[in-house]
């Protein structure tokens, strides 16, 4: 959390302000307010933060001009002069989740994730169903590498939310990054059910179903991936190594790594992985397109 001393000192000028305000004001703050929503609704931020900085000039005590400003500066790119407008907000409602999770939401564009973690729990501790801060939550785990933790963030929403595609298939990938493969194929399968894959989910379904070598459905979710997106390389890449390996279908397999390069496939140390398989078809042929490529000596 930011400074609390400068926060009460905030507060104390916002409260002597406050008393002096006349109804003549706060009726034209709102007037300002309602100027400043209007400009907001057609995305020019500039305009409406020059509103909301009338209403809170008429009107320090203005709190939703405080918090709009901050959004229209957040979507300004102005990630200070926002988590200064929030202070004004926090200054008179230090629990007011919304600004909370606003301020967590620009410390993790300025780079800060650590920061914003502990501003999301402090939203959670206030409001322990806030789906938006749960998710947030969940992703900064997963960002820095705390799967497990990002998991069981996430776990609840996602059994409560079955519906909620995107969810699930967060839910899935955090998942399968935290090692539980079993339970992620089946979180996918869900998503699947609901005609909510993208092309980016086959192909880690697709990884998954070959981990636990069934590779008829890995074909089949791989192919959905290049059928949805046809330059998806690596996509490409892991059919031609199923078929080339595991299937021995070698025409279909170099048909699959010459999509892949001309894709733009570019990963090193998969090409020398896929020269030292035990089994593979076209052996000759598929060293000789990685060599061409660049990708094996």
């Amino acid at each position: 959390m930011r400074a609390p001393l400068a926060a009460l000192a905030v507060l104390g000028g916002l409260l002597s302000l406050q008393a002096c305000v006349t109804a003549p004001a706060k009726a034209l703050a709102a007037e300002w307010y309602e100027i400043g929503n209007s400009w907001y609704d057609q995305g020019k931020w500039a305009k409406a933060g020059a509103a909301y900085s009338k209403a809170m000039r008429l009107d320090p005590g203005l709190v939703a001009a405080s918090y709009n400003l901050a959004r229209a500066l957040v979507e300004a790119g102005d990630y200070e002069g926002a988590l200064s407008s929030l202070d004004t907000v926090l200054a008179q409602d230090g629990a007011n989740v919304r600004a909370l999770s606003l301020e967590a939401y620009i410390l993790w564009k300025k780079g800060d994730p650590k920061a914003a973690l502990e501003v999301y729990d402090r939203v959670l501790e206030l409001d322990p169903y806030a789906p938006d801060a749960i998710y947030n939550a969940a992703l900064l785990r997963e960002a820095t590498g705390d799967y497990v933790g990002a998991i069981a963030a996430i776990e609840p929403l996602a059994a409560t939310k079955s519906d909620d595609a995107s969810l699930g298939a967060f839910y899935a990938r955090v998942l399968a990054e935290g090692g539980r493969s079993k339970d992620a194929i089946a979180a996918y399968e869900k998503v699947g059910a609901l005609g909510k894959l993208s092309a980016a989910d086959y192909e880690s379904l697709g990884a998954l179903y070959a981990e636990a070598r069934d590779f008829a459905k890995a074909l089949a979710a791989l192919e959905s991936s290049v059928g949805a997106e046809p330059k998806r390389a690596a996509a490409w890449f892991a059919l031609a190594r199923i078929r080339l390996a595991q299937a021995e279908d070698g025409k279909a397999g170099l048909e699959d790594l010459a999509k892949a390069l001309a894709a733009g496939f570019k990963d090193k140390e998969a090409a020398t992985a896929l020269l030292e398989e035990p089994v593979l078809a076209e052996r000759e042929a598929v060293a000789e397109a990685l060599r061409k490529a660049g990708l094996v000596k």
